[in-house]
């Protein structure tokens, strides 16, 4: 098998599921480690979980050039026609889980590297990959990246994530920002026959729920918190769980929700809109008392449209027809936004986005291999001026 093909492969085989990503690292290190012109760096974030750096330095002085790949995947779950992390190809596609999501765009990148290596490296400053981990839970690794000044010298990066949809590639400028919550509530127990003796926490949940919600429609529906590029904040109360048994006053609740925002009301307001309505609530002794618990807080990102690497991207992939557009959900792109540089971001890479998380998961092999070419083009352009 083709080194490349190999490459995907085999991290397909690493089942990093939400976790085990220093395998990966670890893997991706051993790639390169008879290349004395490339350095890896492991940077933990949390036990047996390590983002990886992998630094080409070029025969001459210039720009620094990333692509910055999660390691991790989600669950596969069940009904998988072929077995989920096997790297089984057929038909031109390769299935797995993390195929698409994303690392095709990893190994796509680290094909790249290995290649411009074997040709030593002749080109003007530096490649970099870099690899996070947790992007599928709360995006700890590109924050504790950016948060430790380790990419601070960077000048561009691309995220590949699938970005192919509805016959076009896409190249994405802009994201929502996403906060993930949950809010514990704590009654008191009585049984059914005398709840006057108790608190419903289940109530106090149901009356915090339509309150806050009609708040944040309020905050949908005002014109002055649209974004021309990625339209307006929302919130959905996602899950609900409280109560014992049936002849029981439920002594307790658990709501999780997901709000997205867009720079004009942005995820510190909506935190503040949620705590307020907790504050609120936590007024009234007749009430469940309330906790607020933030699981994620990603910040909207609207990086610039028109920059230095778009321009090379879509030169370099002239045949690809891609356009720039902004994403309604989120990915890294809320973490680099925050770098302190000046720095041209982009986010970009194989696959359907529609096959992300899905069972049978798949790549196109010949998207794949044409990746790689596209970056080592990007690369060049961009490391050249051109």
């Amino acid at each position: 098998m083709k080194r490349h093909l190999q490459i995907l492969k085999e991290l397909i085989q690493i089942e990093s599921v939400n976790d085990g990503e220093e395998a990966v690292a670890n893997y991706i290190a051993d790639l390169f480690k008879d290349y004395d012109a490339v350095n890896t760096e492991l940077i933990p974030s949390y036990p047996g979980r390590a983002n990886i750096l992998v630094k080409l330095k070029g025969a001459r002085p210039g720009k620094i050039f990333a692509v910055s790949g999660h390691l991790d995947v989600v669950e596969a779950g069940e009904g998988w026609t072929h077995p989920p992390f096997e790297g089984v190809v057929e038909d031109n596609k390769m299935y797995g889980r993390g195929t698409c999501d994303m690392k095709a765009g990893v190994a796509a990148a680290l094909a790249m590297m290995l290649d411009l290596a074997d040709e030593g490296a002749d080109f003007a400053g530096e490649i970099w990959f870099i690899g996070t981990v947790g992007e599928e839970v709360g995006m700890q690794g590109a924050l504790d990246l950016v948060e430790g000044g380790h990419l601070d010298k960077v000048d561009g990066i691309i995220i590949p994530e699938p970005t192919k949809r509805d016959g076009e590639n896409q190249a994405i400028f802009a994201s929502k920002g996403s906060i993930m919550y949950t809010i514990y509530g704590e009654g008191i127990a009585a049984h059914s026959s005398m709840p006057e003796l108790g608190i419903n926490a289940i109530m106090t949940a149901a009356e915090f729920i339509q309150t806050t919600q009609k708040a944040f429609d309020e905050v949908t529906n005002n014109p002055d918190y649209h974004n021309k590029e990625l339209g307006v904040t929302l919130n959905v109360f996602s899950v609900i769980e409280g109560g014992r048994q049936f002849n029981s006053v439920p002594d307790h609740v658990v709501i999780k929700g997901n709000a997205r925002t867009v720079p004009e009301y942005d995820s510190a307001r909506a935190v503040e809109l949620l705590q307020r309505a907790v504050d609120k609530n936590n007024e009234d002794p007749e009430k469940a008392t309330l906790t607020l618990e933030l699981n994620q807080v990603l910040d909207a990102a609207e990086a610039k449209k028109d920059t230095a690497l778009i321009r090379a991207l879509k030169e370099a992939g002239k045949d690809k027809n891609i356009q720039v557009r902004p994403l309604i959900g989120t990915c890294e792109l809320s973490r680099y936004i925050h770098l302190p540089q000046d720095v041209d971001l982009v986010v970009y890479g194989p696959g359907l986005t529609k096959m992300a998380h899905k069972v049978d998961e798949y790549i196109e092999l010949d998207e794949y291999e044409d990746t790689i070419r596209l970056f080592k083009d990007t690369a060049n352009l961009f490391l050249s001026g051109e």
